[in-house]
């Protein structure tokens, strides 16, 4: 199942990120605000950049089995933004060639699982981060990490399905590189803002 191969497939970059996103700080309920200010810059970018090309590159059926205007989360992280204000408009360009995957169901769907990914871990961050002093009153500003809310499970459990589903075999190089490189661009945006 190709759903394992990416787990392991990816499990260097996915440790790389996550050094870079403060998950100790996050743990350990010391992450500050700007550290948290620079973890919604990095994730509004990528997804301003690839949310809705990979939506649009899904095959329609997919995307419906998908539900996938109920996964963009771009709304969710520019309520953020504004929050915290920080103005999308004034965010610096990349330093690097964002990768963005070929129109390739096994490209989109690996590109598709480092994000869905990322909101896995959204309530236990979120959890955290509002048991940090330096967040108690600013559950408002925390839209992005509760994204999905109690349907985080089913909607996670659904994308694993339909990515087992529809990559095949002979795709797997294609999709677990596609989820590297979309790794990749998070490592290198996330070094590109310290």
């Amino acid at each position: 199942m190709i759903a394992n191969l990416l787990k392991t497939e990816t499990a260097e970059n996915h440790k790389a990120l996550e050094s870079l996103m403060f998950v100790n700080e996050i743990m350990n309920n010391s992450l500050s605000i700007d550290q948290y200010k620079k973890l919604l810059t990095v994730n509004y970018i990528i997804h301003q950049k690839l949310e809705n090309k990979l939506a649009n590159m899904l095959d329609a059926g997919i995307a419906t089995e998908l539900e996938m205007n109920s996964r963009l989360k771009l709304s969710a992280l520019e309520k953020d933004l504004n929050y915290w204000g920080i103005d999308n408009l004034t965010l610096p360009g990349l330093d690097f060639e964002l990768f963005i995957p070929q129109k390739n169901t096994a490209e989109v769907l690996g590109a598709l699982y480092v994000l869905e990914g990322a909101t896995l871990g959204g309530n236990m961050i979120k959890r955290h981060i509002l048991a940090n002093p330096n967040f108690a009153t600013h559950e408002d500003g925390l839209n992005y990490y509760g994204v999905y809310g109690e349907e985080l499970g089913t909607k996670w459990k659904k994308f694993i399905s339909v990515l087992n589903e529809h990559v095949e075999e002979a795709d797997y190089e294609r999709c677990i590189n596609s989820a590297n490189q979309t790794f990749n661009n998070l490592i290198m945006l996330s070094k590109q803002l310290v």
